[in-house]
């Protein structure tokens, strides 16, 4: 197959269309959602997203384990996502889609355009070899740019990543000499702020991370010049104001569970 430098862009503009609503409070309710199929509130980009029943209550689960399985697999399900979902033919698609795969995404349906506000959800490490990992999306563009704030139970330790031209890198991670210990049969709390070019990030009610958006670079690996990319007159996903769409994110070959997302905008 022959993969193009576009491809990964035309889905998430896509993925964007989906029934834009204005909201200022927003609580997804996964009462009402089928077990075992994906669901109804978000819209799967990339990965296998399915309701499951943790206990009594209806969760959203990320399984990595289709990952695992082949190294193909993230490839084959994001073609067949962009067929079942739009009935596209163009392979096109498939674009950065090695890079991107490694990222499960599914994007929140009926908020078009967060900004300023608070963005919430509980997530529960289940497993994964490589990453167990957990977050919040946001700042998604139409061209498939992306921001998301997560936890690694890998590193325990909380990060600000961003996605660009098909290549993430961190902007800013939690200190490294206070990690957080999580008990992995426990639900936790994951919420993030933003108001205007202010960033912050809390685990279970503990500030993890305040970053300034827009704001310079510090130095590069061994002191050497910033990458490029994180330079926000490089990047237009760093640069304020925040403007997008946002969602569940995760990484390669981890399987969370995810409850309880709010959304308040203001």
């Amino acid at each position: 197959m022959n993969l193009s430098k576009h491809g990964i862009r035309t889905l998430l503009a896509l993925a964007l269309l989906v029934t834009p609503l204005a909201a200022a409070d927003k609580k997804i309710d996964l009462n009402k959602e089928q077990v075992g199929k994906p669901p109804a509130a978000f819209e799967p980009m990339v990965g296998t997203w399915v309701v499951v029943e943790d206990v009594k209550d209806k969760v959203i689960m990320v399984d990595g384990r289709p990952w695992v399985a082949s190294k193909d697999n993230p490839t084959k399900l994001l073609i067949e996502s962009a067929r079942k979902l739009y009935g596209t033919s163009n392979e096109e698609l498939m674009d950065n889609a090695k890079q991107f795969a490694y990222y499960p995404v599914a994007v929140l349906k009926g908020v078009d355009n967060f900004s300023n506000g608070t963005i919430s959800l509980k997530f529960k490490t289940i497993s994964g070899e490589s990453d167990r990992c957990s977050g919040i999306l946001f700042n998604v563009k139409t061209n498939g740019d992306w921001l998301a704030i997560r936890y690694n139970d890998t590193e325990n330790n909380v990060a600000l990543w961003e996605f660009h031209n098909g290549i993430r890198r961190p902007v800013k991670f939690s200190d490294r000499s206070k990690p957080f210990m999580l008990d992995k049969n426990a639900w936790h709390e994951l919420k993030m702020t933003v108001d205007g070019a202010d960033f912050k990030a809390w685990l279970d009610g503990n500030i993890a991370l305040e970053h300034t958006l827009g704001s310079q670079p510090g130095p590069g690996r061994n002191g050497g010049p910033p990458n490029p990319d994180l330079i926000p007159a490089n990047n237009p996903v760093l640069q304020p104001p925040v403007a997008g769409r946002i969602g569940l994110w995760s990484k390669t070959d981890s399987t969370s569970y995810f409850k309880d997302y709010m959304v308040t905008m203001r």
